[in-house]
């Protein structure tokens, strides 16, 4: 009898411990730790928290992955740089609200680092995937003693935010991972650079490596795939308090933004038909993301070849260079007299907005006063409007070399730079000059690119041909919203300019595109 009872005593301890690490609860308080075999799941069993290792490493970590994904997936982990060397981990949380992880000499290795203490403090993993310390039975997130939010790993999930908090100084950044099989902070960060013109930045240790171009009410100037679409939404916030990038889901599936290991931004959503993750876009898109590729003045193009070229009014500042298409050098302007000898601006539509170390932001001054302004002092060299708070108003100016400019395909900006008189003579492609005398009314002209006028016409084919005028010959075609329009082509010997056009489209309702051409639209 003595011996059946002690047998099922050890049974009842096997099964106490059994359901000990296998029951699905999503907090942990003072009285009960997390060892190595036990984790903790979120309310809706979307997240675990838990100690793992990667590939064959014996390194063991405590980190958060998606719950009912078969290809487990880590967003978060605690103790990058402190691995443990065996499975003896151990999670406590204390009665101040410290998280901590012991290693097997019961030593602390990691711990939370908040400064605020709570009364009755639980540890919760929620289904948003975020391990948050606070209050028994205080759900407010603003009251929140510490979370795993503020301190992301490579992943950016739905509702995390990628900034910087003014008020405690606290920056949220990405960092990718060594290797596949390494956790620990590797060569890249990705962040929001919070200075006056705020942008997400990415870096390879110090080294600036691509930059999104300023916010500018709906997205980025510079990633025309950071916007609204099927799956999630976009969300930017600049005031006094904060300033950070985030984005919500709008399809109920996992999703997330990864810094990889090469320094990829991507943005993957999970695909349960075939089970594995499914690349929507990399943020970086083609070469000419490559931060100042073309050097001060330098525009790139990724539709051209060479992808550099200098703005127009503005040569190679070495020519040789140029030659072996080493555009570093960038360009100089070919007439430096714009200081009060009658300059003006010229308008270079279509662009990301380029970066300078100096420029200054005014969210309230309107576009025509943002070029008085910038009139007025000779250091300006620049000015275009940011309409961050979409008030309709909001101007930004550079005051040094203008670098990283490209090409964009799609919701492009436009930028006015200072140029000597002698330029303002000129009608270069895919820019209006604008004297200091002109309105800005004069100049509400839609635009199109010109690969997109190629397009519409078959790269200006014989069989698109309708006529030939004053300007030079005239082609049918139809833009991508389904328009049909005509389009003149000025001949080089033409001896009508941008005026004649003006009152041309006043009269007939003409649309300006780029390469000296000009749109009418049919009917």
């Amino acid at each position: 009898m003595g011996k059946l009872k002690g047998n099922l005593l050890f049974f009842l301890s096997l099964v106490f411990l059994f359901l000990e690490s296998s029951i699905a609860v999503d907090t942990i308080t003072p009285a009960h730790s997390i060892n190595d075999s036990q984790t903790i799941v979120s309310a809706g069993h979307k997240f675990e928290l838990g100690f793992f290792n990667t590939g064959d490493s014996n390194y063991r970590y405590l980190g958060i992955w998606y719950k009912n994904i078969p290809v487990r997936t880590v967003v978060w982990v605690a103790n990058r740089e402190f691995p443990l060397v065996n499975n003896s981990g151990l999670l406590k949380l204390g009665d101040d609200g410290t998280l901590s992880i012991f290693n097997e000499l019961r030593s602390i290795i990691w711990s939370s680092n908040s400064s605020l203490t709570a009364k009755n403090p639980i540890a919760e993993l929620l289904d948003t995937g975020n391990l948050v310390v606070k209050d028994a039975g205080d759900d407010n997130d603003e009251r929140y003693i510490w979370q795993s939010f503020d301190y992301p790993s490579d992943t950016l999930l739905p509702g995390m935010k990628l900034g910087w908090n003014k008020k405690t100084g606290l920056n949220r950044n990405l960092t990718s991972w060594k290797s596949s099989e390494d956790p620990s902070p590797g060569e890249y960060t990705y962040s929001v650079d919070p200075r006056g013109l705020p942008q997400l930045v990415l870096r390879k240790g110090s080294d600036e490596q691509f930059r999104s171009g300023p916010w500018y009410g709906t997205q980025f100037s510079g990633v025309p795939v950071l916007k609204v679409n099927p799956v999630f939404t976009p969300i930017f916030v600049s005031n006094a308090d904060e300033v950070y990038y985030s984005y919500n889901i709008t399809a109920n599936i996992p999703s997330r933004f990864v810094l990889s290991q090469s320094g990829s931004v991507q943005h993957l959503s999970w695909n349960d038909r075939h089970s594995n993750w499914y690349l929507i876009f990399t943020v970086q898109e083609d070469r000419c993301d490559n931060y100042d590729l073309c050097g001060s003045y330098g525009i790139c193009n990724i539709n051209r070849t060479p992808n550099c070229d200098c703005l127009k009014g503005f040569e190679p500042k070495s020519s040789k260079d140029w030659d072996v298409l080493d555009w570093s050098g960038g360009c100089v302007r070919k007439d430096p007299h714009i200081c009060h000898e009658g300059e003006g601006f010229v308008k270079f539509t279509g662009l990301k907005l380029p970066d300078a170390s100096q420029f200054r932001v005014n969210v309230s001054m309107t576009i025509g006063d943002c070029e008085a302004e910038c009139l007025k002092n000779c250091s300006c060299v620049a000015y275009a409007k940011l309409d961050v708070r979409g008030t309709g108003n909001g101007c930004v100016t550079w005051y040094e070399d203008l670098i990283d400019i490209r090409q964009v395909p799609q919701n492009g900006q436009d930028l006015y730079i200072r140029m000597a008189a002698s330029a303002l003579a000129q009608q270069p492609e895919n820019q209006v000059t604008i004297s200091k005398d002109e309105t800005e009314e004069d100049l509400e002209l839609p635009l199109f690119e010109f690969a997109t006028i190629q397009a519409a016409t078959n790269n200006f084919s014989p069989a698109n041909k309708i006529g030939e005028g004053g300007y030079g010959p005239v082609f049918k075609g139809e833009i991508p919203s389904g328009q049909e329009v005509a389009v003149k082509r000025l001949a080089e010997n033409s001896g009508q300019g941008l005026q004649e056009f003006k009152n041309e489209m006043n009269q007939g309702g003409l649309h300006l595109t780029g390469e000296g051409d000009m749109t009418s639209l049919l009917g």
